[in-house]
């Protein structure tokens, strides 16, 4: 198992509270349910916890942060109007042909990944790693350093930074469709900005956030889903019968 598969596992675990909110993690602990080394374990616990999955305790210690869905997906918003902003900005102003040269380079990695037309576990991680380049170089390049401060606070909300990209629960054909569609929004969005569209860079930019918050509620809704009782059945008079 890599890193990039042990770190999806663990974020998994914690959306479905496998690993309980406030619960603390060890690396003995992990390795021992997961059947894994401690040395990834080890590399892989301060990343989560600067990604806000989990919060330190101690002088070396780990807990499952404590976070709603609310906080989520205010969050996913406040980012989406932030980064649409940013896209705006650098569409106005115009793109310098090394930031353009960028952008399209992350492009060409995400149509590779789509080529065999099905998705890996190990993808996931790939796309992950290039949707947040793709992010961070819009926000980068359009100036202003308080506004990729205040997206980088963002970005410690569990599940909000672009980087996060989980789909073990609702399978990798599922997440073929929609990560496809993200990167398709991807393609758009760099069109705008080399057009110096703003108000369609902004657009984009801002529903395409949107990918991200259908990939959360569905992971959530599996995970309702799969644990959640059989309904109960109605006691009540039987239907009359027509004929």
């Amino acid at each position: 198992m890599n890193n990039g598969s042990l770190e999806n596992i663990l974020k998994e675990m914690i959306l479905r509270e496998e690993l309980a909110p406030g619960e603390r993690v060890t690396e003995i602990g992990l390795s021992e349910r997961l059947g894994v080394s401690r040395t990834p374990i080890r590399t892989l616990l301060p990343r989560l916890a600067s990604e806000g999955f989990l919060t330190p305790v101690g002088k070396r210690g780990f807990a499952v942060a404590r976070f709603s869905d609310k906080e989520i997906f205010n969050a996913l918003d406040l980012r989406a109007l932030l980064e649409g902003w940013a896209a705006r900005k650098l569409a106005e102003q115009g793109a310098d042909p090394e930031v353009l040269a960028a952008l399209d380079d992350c492009l060409a990695e995400g149509d590779r990944l789509f080529e065999k037309r099905h998705l890996d576990l190990e993808d996931e991680h790939q796309y992950g790693l290039m949707n947040a380049r793709f992010h961070r170089i819009i926000v980068e390049a359009c100036g202003i350093p308080m506004l990729a401060q205040f997206i980088e606070r963002l970005n410690v909300v569990p599940f909000v930074a672009p980087s996060v990209i989980v789909f073990d629960r609702i399978g990798l054909r599922r997440a073929f469709d929609l990560l496809h569609r993200a990167h398709g929004c991807h393609h758009a969005v760099v069109e705008a900005i080399r057009n110096r569209d703003a108000f369609r860079a902004e657009f984009l930019l801002r529903d395409h956030a949107n990918h991200q918050r259908v990939s959360m509620f569905e992971r959530r809704k599996g995970s309702d889903e799969g644990n959640a009782p059989p309904p109960a059945r109605k006691r009540g008079k039987r239907p009359e019968k027509r004929g």
